[in-house]
């Protein structure tokens, strides 16, 4: 198999946790070699010993032959936009299951997705693009989850419980079964839905009751 060059966009606190994961998953066999990081902040690895270069910022680099991409940005609004800045230059994004993660039967992952170490997915689960799969978090039996969605650390999504795109999933939150997240809704650290967050809206709380609306 041909080998890639990953390029991770973001350099940031989320950037250093994939770069560590991507190596894990290369000595697991995964066939890239890091190429280095997009990012604007050019003293961001500063102090840090990574020995990958912070190549551009993500609105000047062009994609190159052989160029694959992962998108380390945790707020989903921010990934879409990236994602689709590089994506219409012809970036190519590829995904990381690391090595540790347990991924079951007729689990469809799609494109840029990150599945982060000692994480669990059952059965007939569902990803959209560039969802990333919290450390330990876990997804049981027939779990949908959208597009750019970000499950933090820690969080349990119960059978039947659907996602929309662009939800953000604080650390430790649970989704009961058969609940609904809408799209681009924000449900808080801890907190456990019941049954349904509308769209656009932030909640947090046992059980979580709304906090906000977001823009």
């Amino acid at each position: 198999m041909a080998t890639s060059n990953l390029v991770i966009v973001n350099a940031g606190n989320f950037g250093r946790e994939v770069h560590v994961w991507a190596r894990q998953a290369i000595q697991a066999g995964a066939p890239w070699r890091i190429k280095g990081f997009l990012d604007s902040r050019r003293d961001i690895l500063d102090g840090f010993d990574y020995g990958s270069p912070i190549l551009a910022a993500p609105e000047d680099y062009r994609p190159e032959p052989g160029d694959v991409f992962l998108c380390a940005v945790g707020e989903p609004q921010g990934k879409r936009r990236y994602t689709a800045m590089l994506e219409e230059r012809g970036a190519e994004f590829t995904s990381l299951i690391h090595p540790t993660a347990l991924v079951g039967h007729n689990v469809r992952i799609g494109s840029g997705a990150i599945i982060c170490p000692m994480t669990q997915l059952s059965c007939d689960i569902e990803l959209g693009r560039h969802v990333v799969f919290g450390t330990l978090s876990s997804g049981a039996h027939d779990v949908r989850i959208g597009s750019y969605s970000q499950i933090s650390g820690g969080c349990q999504i119960n059978g039947h419980a659907a996602l929309g795109e662009g939800v953000f999933l604080g650390a430790s939150a649970t989704v009961l079964p058969r609940a609904r997240v809408e799209d681009w809704s924000y449900v808080g650290a801890g907190s456990v839905v019941l049954k349904r967050v509308k769209t656009r809206t932030k909640v947090f709380g046992n059980p979580a009751v709304q906090i906000g609306v977001l823009d």
